[in-house]
């Protein structure tokens, strides 16, 4: 009988630690840089409890892993047919962060008869079978009402912020933070400035790497269309996806991609407080205590910036929507409409009504946090590219009212 449990035990962990090789995530440079930092890194401002508590975050990460693996393994089996599923005219959101991405990606994703997006707990756990065991239990349900940002006096400001249940539209960033471990954000669970190089580096990895990361998005994709069901289009939002725009572009050649500028001031203001408050929310540490924390913030800002200007200048018209912060939060019913019309869709009576109910509560609305007013000069070239995509969004806004 022993012997029959002991044999039962070594196949269960054959299988387990099988499944783990068999799947794409994590990076492994990653996963063990992480450990380094944590172990070797003498910045002061991370104590003890913080790395306790990083410590049992990777713990937890990596007991789930084989279990997670397991499943994403027997999707191929029990559920095949998940990778027919075609990805037509995908949209992605790509800008700098505090520029109403989220507010539009999830005012496309609720129109749910032609749009489709991924919650951040399938970006979590991004399994069919995993799926259809948590609609199965009820599990989602209740997990809609468990806040991303915890419970503390520090997450309310952040909730204020960044509104996040763990069943809300997130954007693809979450794939490659929780399940991969790269991705700029991992920064603020372990906030070692150090460990930026190791996380920041898509297109210094290998082509190999490159490629299996965004096949892995892709299947995710697939796997979350085909839990749908449905002739529907993914809308996807990503602000740290710009080392990947290129090879999305090549995987994804009939994409819409949609830019949203705002002036420095305003955007970068109000990230850094964001920035600081999800560090603090995540791993217990003020970050506003170590001397590279906001110039490494800065220095990652512009080089997104002008990624972002690169690209959208290199894409032809019919691949892209420029938007105007200002214009898109106080014109929402038409510059939705414009992105409609670029898909060659028509927004339906109910849908304008609910656009329209939209712009009242949004012209309502109180943002509900202040930030500071801080002027940023290396930003100066994002802000003329700014005040020319305003005119282009004006122009276009005019044209809608034209026709309508």
């Amino acid at each position: 009988m022993l012997l029959f449990i002991y044999m039962a035990l070594v196949i269960v962990f054959t299988i387990l630690l099988g499944a783990v090789f068999l799947t794409p995530f994590p990076h492994w440079p990653a996963y063990f840089s992480i450990w380094g930092h944590i172990l070797f890194d003498p910045e002061p401002s991370v104590g003890f409890e913080a790395r306790k508590k990083q410590v049992f975050y990777l713990l937890n990460y990596t007991l789930k892993l084989p279990f997670i693996a397991l499943c994403w393994c027997l999707d191929e089996l029990l559920f095949p047919q998940y990778s027919h599923q075609i990805l037509r005219t995908p949209v992605f959101i790509v800008a700098q962060p505090r520029s109403a991405t989220t507010f539009l990606h999830r005012t496309l994703a609720a129109d749910e008869k032609t749009f489709f997006s991924i919650r951040l707990l399938e970006w979590r756990y991004p399994s069919i079978l995993l799926q259809k065991i948590f609609q199965a239990t009820g599990f989602l349900d209740r997990m809609s009402q468990v806040n991303y940002w915890g419970n503390s006096n520090q997450a309310e400001l952040t909730e204020k912020m960044h509104y996040s249940y763990l069943n809300d539209y997130e954007d693809d960033g979450f794939l490659f933070e929780e399940c991969f471990l790269h991705q700029f954000y991992v920064i603020n669970r372990f906030p070692y400035p150090k460990l930026l190089e190791s996380l920041n580096n898509f297109s210094k990895l290998s082509p190999k790497t490159q490629e299996r990361m965004l096949q892995t998005q892709y299947k995710v994709i697939q796997k979350v269309l085909y839990l749908r069901g449905g002739d529907l289009i993914y809308v996807s939002k990503d602000n740290e996806c710009l080392h990947r725009l290129e090879m999305m572009k090549s995987l994804y050649p009939d994409a819409l991609f949609i830019t949203i500028t705002r002036e420095s001031e305003k955007f970068m203001n109000s990230y850094i407080t964001l920035i600081c408050q999800s560090a603090y929310c995540k791993s217990g540490v003020d970050v506003t205590n170590i001397p590279d924390w906001v110039p490494m913030q800065r220095t990652v800002r512009a080089e997104a910036a002008n990624q972002t200007i690169q690209f959208f200048d290199s894409l032809p018209q019919e691949q892209k929507l420029c938007f105007s912060f200002n214009r898109l939060t106080q014109n929402i019913k038409n510059s939705v409409e414009l992105v409609y019309r670029k898909l060659n869709l028509s927004l339906t009576p109910e849908q304008l009504q609910y656009l329209e109910n939209l712009d009242r509560r949004q012209n309502l609305r109180d943002a509900g946090y202040e930030t500071d007013s801080e002027q940023f000069q290396e930003f100066e070239f994002f802000d003329r590219f700014a005040a020319e995509v305003d005119k282009n969004h004006e122009a276009l806004l005019k044209s809608i009212n034209l026709i309508n």
